[in-house]
């Protein structure tokens, strides 16, 4: 025969499990910057669009230099599509860069592409 504290945990699994109520998921670790460990750390942006001005305010918190992109795709077919360059923009440790482009309408995307170096 079950004793008391195995008959009230059953009983209580047993009532959750009719009320539909779970346990509480343990504390997952938050993901790290990128899946790939090898992969040093960026510069982190944020984008935000205008009407048809395109801005990415980036800053640079690690000791390494990074390089960034702004990519900018225009909804319209005759609006051409926008880049920085082939080179990008260097950003050093602890430096701010701001990106920006235009389309003449509006814009579909925006985005930010990252390589190491600079």
């Amino acid at each position: 025969m079950p004793t008391s504290r195995r008959r009230t945990a059953a009983l209580t699994i047993a009532l959750a499990a009719f009320l539909g109520v779970t346990a509480p998921a343990a504390q997952a670790v938050p993901p790290a910057a990128s899946d790939d460990p090898q992969e040093p750390p960026h510069a982190q942006c944020r984008t935000k669009v205008v009407g048809s001005t395109g801005t990415a305010s980036c800053f640079n918190p690690n000791g390494n230099n990074s390089r960034v992109w702004l990519h900018i795709e225009c909804k319209r077919w005759y609006d051409p599509d926008v880049d920085t360059g082939t080179r990008g923009v260097a950003i050093g440790p602890a430096q701010h860069a701001t990106l920006a482009g235009r389309c003449w309408q509006e814009i579909a995307d925006l985005w930010v592409s990252y390589a190491p170096g600079g």
